[in-house]
Order: C-alpha cells, then structure tokens, then sequence
C-alpha cells in the first residue's frame, strides 16, 4: 500500500506539469497550439521531459518517507543528489532543453516532505506542510555564502542577482515556505469558479503578479520589469480576465507583446505548477 502511494502522490506531481503545459493561452509560455517566446521547445518536449521524471518523484517521496526518524537536513541533502539526477534525466528527455529545472527543485522539497508526514496515513494541515518545509529549507541561503562578484561569469543566472542585486529568487520563496504559493497562489485556486483551463490560466498571470520572477528578469534583460509587466496584467484583470471578450482580446495583445519582447513567466508557471498540485494532493484528500 504504501508503495501505491508513494506513486500516486508523483503522479499528481507529473499531472500537475502536464496540467500546465495544456494551459492555453499563457503569453509567452508554451502551449498545444503555440510555442510563445520559447522556439526550441514546445508542448511535445515537456511531455517528454514531465514522463522522464516519474522515478525520480517518486524517489522524493521516498527519501522523505526512509529518513523520517532523522534530522530534516539530511532528507534535503539528500533529496538535492536526486535532484541533479532527474535534470539529467530531463536534458536526455529534450536533447538538452531546460523545461522544468525549477520545478524540480521545488517539487522536489514538497514530496519529501509529504513522505516524511505520510500524508496518505495521516492527511496533512496545510500550515503543517508549510512549517515543515521551513524548517527543511532554513539554511538554504547559505548556498550563497561561498560566492563572489569574481566568479561573476561562473554563476547560475540565480546566483548572479544575488550578487548583483542582492535578491534570493525561488531559493528566499522556499526558505520563506514558499508564501506566494500558500498564502496568494492555492487560496486563489481553490476560491476560483470558472472552467479548468481559465482556472489555471487566471491564477497562473495572479501568481505572477505576486511573484519576483527571476525568468521574467533574465529574459527582459530587466531587474525592474515588474514595473513595466504588472500594469499589464492588472490591466487584463480590470478588463475581466478570461471571463470577458475585452480580456480575451487584451490576452492575445499580451501574448504577441511577450513574443515580441522574448518574455517569459517560466518562474511563475513553475509556481503555478506546484500549486496544482497541492490542490489535487488536497482533492484526494491527503492535504486540508
């Protein structure tokens, strides 16, 4: 039985990818009818790179599960091993393309945590899962303390606005326990009414707004896009979102902005990601 959990839960983490990736009309993002800003990818490489991550998942959750009587640090540091083991498994899976770095790391930190509280034996308190995650990430940034301005052309493009500019990207949201997903991303999810698609899609572009996403930096060249971006997307939701033919109209304007710009919201569509599946964790009724 447990073995069957253990492989439920990393299906609704692949199912929760896949969810995604069908999300039509993300400005800029992938989807079944559009590549966005993203031209060596498209829907067909994230399938393939969402399968390839399966055992991994489920050895998240695993890992979680074996060290649950010992210190949480070690379930991470361990957890970070397997980690590295599923990008490769992902880079094999789409010849070299970074589909879902982000989200593994991420997801990775939430199933081991949902295997150390065996959620499926004793469903989960939301805020249970949130401060054990706190307590696994507390010294993450950390990660930080070995770098230098000199080792500039070396760094990952997450450790470089460290450096520069002092922001901690999606290592702060998980040492903070991941606030924009807890607090703003699932609340909104889960309140939404409407059909799946403009569920996903409206909480995705909400997430953003709540988001420092570093993709969106990288790919504007702009620490400070967000002063450019959130009037944008504050402006489909005065608009009525999807629910309005002014907001669809608007969406489509964003989408070609996006593609003109080479924009991409690929750090909030990895939240998007992980908020999914926190509510289907919750649907089957192992998280409340």
């Amino acid at each position: 039985m447990i073995n069957e959990n253990i492989r439920k839960l990393a299906q609704q983490a692949q199912l929760a990818m896949l969810y995604e990736v069908t999300c039509l009309n993300k400005p800029g993002l992938v989807d079944p009818v559009d590549s966005g800003s993203h031209h060596d990818m498209d829907i067909f490489t994230f399938i393939e790179s969402s399968i390839s991550l399966g055992p991994y998942f489920e050895s998240f959750v695993q890992t979680g599960l074996e060290l649950k009587e010992f210190p949480i640090i070690e379930t991470f540091t361990l957890i970070r091993k397997i980690g590295l083991e599923a990008e490769t498994a992902m880079f094999f899976a789409t010849k070299g393309i970074n589909t879902h770095k982000g989200a593994i790391f991420s997801l990775a930190i939430f199933l081991a945590v949902c295997g150390r509280l065996m959620i499926w034996q004793f469903p989960c308190e939301f805020h249970t899962l949130q401060r054990e995650i706190k307590n696994m990430t507390k010294d993450l940034l950390t990660d930080f303390e070995t770098i230098n301005g000199s080792m500039l052309e070396e760094l990952t493009w997450g450790e470089q606005l460290y450096v520069n500019y002092g922001l901690t990207g999606i290592r702060g949201e998980a040492q903070k326990g991941y606030p924009t997903i807890f607090d703003k991303g699932l609340p909104y999810y889960q309140k939404y009414q409407g059909t799946l698609q403009e569920q996903l899609l409206d909480t995705l572009l909400y997430i953003s707004l709540q988001a420092d996403d570093t993709t969106l930096m990288k790919r504007s060249n702009d620490i400070n896009i967000s002063e450019k971006y959130q009037p944008l997307i504050c402006k489909y939701f005065t608009l009525g979102g999807t629910k309005t033919l002014a907001g669809k109209n608007f969406l489509k304007k964003l989408n070609s902005l996006f593609k003109e710009k080479n924009w991409s919201i690929g750090g909030s569509a990895d939240l998007l990601i992980v908020t999914i599946f926190l509510a289907k964790v919750s649907n089957i009724g192992w998280l409340k």
